[in-house]
């Protein structure tokens, strides 16, 4: 199974193909240059570096959230657009179940968290077996940093771009030791993004495109105004 996959919920946008289990070409970028400006060339540029024609790919997956709202709209319209014009079928991923796939031979706690801005995290907290299995243990959260050390109700490996921003004082706060996984597994790739997708689409899950949402795991300021 083919499958193309499209990541812009954060400041580094990913793109990847991926071929069943192996795969093919892998974009990512961490810049200050907006998604909407990227990710077309970038879709364009890796489908010439790898020589597959759009029409080749088996399915499309996108990182869903929670992250950057406008990043989330940017990923989800292509997906949505290449899954209708071609027909192909479209997966949607957690941002957050991506992002904790990066360290896939932790065991015990790991906390995936990213930026949310204005004070807050999102973040959730997954617990890993001696296998390899991982398991979500907490809703997709938008929280105060203070609010997640509470959550966190054991010794745990953290990793995410919120680490920069509040590593030390989640650090500091929580009551079990924090361990931070290294800078460059903090943002979601998508060659994981691909894999996981690939997994859902093989057991028949899949999302029409007009059905699938982003996660959000917070109202948007528009929806705070308006009420």
């Amino acid at each position: 199974m083919l499958i193309l996959g499209l990541d812009t919920s954060t400041s580094c946008g990913s793109i990847a193909l991926v071929d069943s289990d192996k795969p093919l070409c892998e974009w990512t970028l961490n810049v200050r240059k907006t998604h909407a400006g990227r990710l077309l060339p970038g879709i364009e540029h890796l489908l010439q570096q790898t020589g597959i024609e759009i029409g080749r790919v088996d399915g499309f997956a996108v990182a869903v959230g929670p992250g950057s709202f406008t990043g989330l709209r940017i990923a989800l319209t292509t997906a949505k657009t290449l899954s209708l014009v071609t027909g192909k079928p479209l997966a949607g991923i957690p941002t957050l179940d991506v992002l904790v796939e990066n360290v896939p031979f932790a065991h015990g706690l790991v906390c995936p968290a990213l930026d949310a801005r204005k004070g807050e995290i999102f973040a959730a907290v997954y617990e890993k077996d001696p296998q390899g299995k991982t398991v979500r243990v907490t809703d997709y959260l938008s929280v105060p940093p203070e609010t997640l050390s509470e959550m966190i109700e054991g010794p745990a490996l953290m990793l995410g771009d919120a680490v920069a921003v509040y590593g030390e004082r989640l650090r500091r706060e929580c009551r079990h030791p924090i361990t931070f996984a290294p800078p460059e597994t903090h943002f979601p790739r998508a060659s994981v993004l691909c894999r996981l997708a690939i997994e859902k689409l093989s057991s028949g899950d899949q999302t029409h495109p007009r059905d699938l949402q982003a996660l959000y795991a917070r109202a948007s300021d528009a929806e705070l105004n308006r009420k």
